[in-house]
């Protein structure tokens, strides 16, 4: 048995198939929008109004949309969601939903919101809206080193991010720092990303 929860929207018949199957820990039928961990929302766009349909794009989960073969509606997808058209292969199905269970758990755990920011520390790259900012691996440490200590001393950053303290490693941070505010101001138009106050860095 598969340890992923389903909740079924649209469509009594395949949440019948499903739980005959007992091939998944639990299957529910339109259920209200509050998910366990390890959950799945299958959305059948076509037995939806598309005002019922929207309030599944706005949510950081799961979801599988399954359309008909000649269904024409426009799904708006994100890294946490995928399509299918009908018919359904049972044994693929299962497939597909251990790897977005599995790329739902990556993301998540790689992901930290700043602010109005998300962080992608395995991707690196920092993201405000759709706009994304590729970042290098010290700008990563940098930024989650300040969120993590907020109010940290350069000694500190040095000493925790550099491993060192050396006139060296304070040019290598002083450059790191400097790029990474001209990124953001250039791209976000943001001057108060990282702020210095009485020798102490915080994002604010």
């Amino acid at each position: 048995m598969q340890n992923i929860s389903l909740h079924i929207y649209g469509s009594q018949s395949f949440y019948k198939i499903i739980s005959d199957l007992n091939i998944f820990k639990k299957v529910y039928l339109g259920k209200n929008l509050v998910f366990e961990s390890d959950s799945i929302a299958i959305v059948f766009v076509n037995s939806l109004s598309s005002h019922h349909l929207s309030s599944f794009y706005r949510l950081k989960l799961p979801i599988i949309f399954i359309l008909d073969n000649k269904e024409k509606k426009k799904i708006n997808l994100n890294n946490f969601s995928l399509s299918l058209k009908t018919p359904i292969d049972v044994q693929n199905f299962i497939e597909i939903s251990k790897i977005l269970i599995s790329k739902f758990n990556y993301l998540k755990a790689s992901q930290v919101f700043i602010k109005n920011y998300i962080l992608n520390s395995n991707d690196r790259f920092l993201q405000k809206e759709k706009k994304k900012t590729k970042l290098t691996e010290m700008e990563v440490k940098l930024i989650l080193f300040i969120k993590n200590f907020n109010g940290t001393t350069k000694e500190q950053i040095l000493e925790n991010v550099w491993k060192k303290k050396s006139n060296l490693d304070s040019h290598a941070f002083e450059t790191c720092l400097h790029r990474l505010r001209k990124k953001i101001k250039a791209n976000y138009g943001d001057d108060m990303f990282i702020n210095f106050k009485n020798d102490k860095y915080y994002l604010s």
